[in-house]
């Protein structure tokens, strides 16, 4: 799946540009740091980290999201990095991966465990962890709950498969369980992506939200009526929500 979605993927990161700023400015950083990303996908944060850094290594199941991490470190001139295609869940900490100074992870925790995923980040840090999700609805709005609704008769799966992630609350009170008392900071947050036509914003969301051919016409209807037409041409669909930070330090952490 998310090799499918690769293409797509790598060109909507790189349209939040400013939220990436945001996110890597929030993390103590210094110049001998070593970094873990855990599901690192095409390299939003992989790749700007990598230019503050000694060393980052990219955790992701997807190749084909890998061989766009690459592509952008490369684009960069970067070399100090090091790829690992595999599970989270399956990747063995002293055999796969070195402990490393940070560890961070944005929007990929879509494990069964995540007590156990929680726990090997924790065991991978040695100074800061540093985790980015949901504060609420994400990856839906109001407005495409409608249009879910209007494709596939039915309201969004909650969970695993469906339109919502858990958000900030399940991981802290997981992380409050384990005994790790973890910082927590909200933000809002707008999401914006840029298409130079109608047509252009059919086939993306087509691909990326894995919408049927024969639902187009209600997409199309539905992305008439949301797109914003720009001045300099174009079109921009905008969507506001919350987010959440949550970071500890090991040496607060129990």
């Amino acid at each position: 799946m998310w090799d499918k979605r690769a293409e797509e993927f790598d060109r909507s990161t790189k349209e939040r540009s400013h939220r990436t700023e945001r996110q890597v400015a929030s993390l103590q950083l210094d110049p001998d740091c070593t970094v873990l990303d855990v599901g690192a996908g095409t390299g939003r944060l992989s790749v700007p980290i990598a230019k503050m850094v000694k060393k980052v290594t990219a955790v992701d199941q997807s190749r084909g999201m890998l061989n766009y991490l690459e592509e952008n470190m490369a684009e960069e001139g970067l070399s100090n990095y090091r790829c690992i295609q595999k599970r989270w869940e399956d990747v063995r900490l002293g055999e796969d991966i070195e402990a490393h100074d940070v560890v961070i992870a944005s929007h990929s925790l879509g494990m069964f465990d995540l007590q156990e995923a929680l726990a090997k980040m924790d065991a991978a840090a040695k100074r800061r962890v540093y985790i980015f999700t949901a504060a609420g609805k994400w990856f839906f709005d109001d407005f495409e709950e409608e249009l879910w609704e209007r494709i596939y008769d039915r309201p969004p799966r909650r969970g695993r498969g469906g339109g919502f992630r858990s958000d900030y609350m399940i991981l802290y009170n997981i992380l409050h369980d384990m005994g790790i008392y973890a910082n927590v900071e909200i933000r809002d947050a707008e999401h914006v992506q840029r298409y130079e036509s109608l047509d252009e914003a059919v086939e993306r969301w087509k691909l990326s939200r894995e919408i049927p051919e024969e639902s187009e016409p209600l997409l199309r209807e539905y992305l008439a009526k949301n797109l914003e037409s720009e001045n300099g041409g174009g079109l921009t669909f905008r969507r506001r929500t919350k987010g959440a930070m949550i970071w500890w330090s090991k040496s607060e952490s129990s």
